[in-house]
């Protein structure tokens, strides 16, 4: 599969093309979408396939602020592109479970428990300048993990890229999953962790007290005197 800057810019944007440009002209990234154009059309896989980069688009590169890590897209078909967004959420009952905990923190930590326009499709979260990254970015059904192999490398040059040139980003890691990429970010970086939610959700349904919401927006603050509308 050939692969062009004009295709690369379509899926990724003009930023992102230009700083991942030496990973997208490596042979690696043609086996990658020849790989993923035979899996969509022998398995099912999530996201939809319009959707696998639709994180970067989603989230300039000019943009980002903050990165919150995911592991890799809900393998039910919840999967929107963007790392703990629902497809086509618009109500609190059939979303994910992960995403009703943060939905829970973000209600009880700045709208006094009621918040009655949450985006879950997390779109707003990527316009305000949040990547919302999976370290892989499809899966198959079913099968959780199933694609993070292939994936590895792109996301290595995704976070090398924010090293060389977005140093102070904010990064947001839940879990062992995504903590296992702190050797990845350099001393310049803000790294926030908290347990994953969906451990809690294991843990007998219990509350996720995660406080990296406001802590990144204390950083962001100090920064840029601005702050993430949560």
């Amino acid at each position: 599969m050939k692969l062009s800057k004009k295709f690369w810019v379509d899926q990724l944007g003009e930023g992102w093309t230009s700083k991942l440009r030496d990973t997208l002209r490596d042979p690696y990234m043609e086996k990658l979408m020849t790989f993923l154009q035979t899996e969509y059309a022998l398995n099912t896989v999530y996201p939809e396939k319009k959707n696998v980069f639709r994180a970067f688009k989603a989230c300039p590169f000019e943009k980002v602020k903050i990165v919150i890590l995911g592991q890799d897209p809900y393998y039910n078909g919840d999967a929107n592109g963007l790392a703990f967004g629902n497809d086509d959420s618009t109500a609190y009952t059939g979303t994910s479970r992960s995403l009703i905990k943060i939905f829970n923190v973000i209600e009880r930590d700045y709208y006094d428990g009621l918040h009655l326009d949450f985006d879950f499709s997390l779109e707003n979260w990527a316009d305000q300048g949040i990547l919302m990254l999976n370290t892989a970015l499809t899966v198959r059904k079913n099968k959780p993990g199933s694609h993070t192999k292939q994936w590895k490398k792109f996301t290595s040059a995704v976070l090398e890229s924010l090293n060389d040139y977005a140093p102070g980003t904010v990064f947001i890691l839940w879990g062992a999953h995504a903590k296992a990429f702190i050797p990845h970010l350099s001393e310049n970086m803000h790294i926030l962790t908290s347990e994953h939610p969906a451990y809690a959700v294991r843990q007998g349904n219990r509350d996720w007290n995660c406080t990296n919401f406001k802590e990144a927006n204390q950083i962001l603050f100090t920064k840029y005197g601005q702050t993430i509308n949560w």
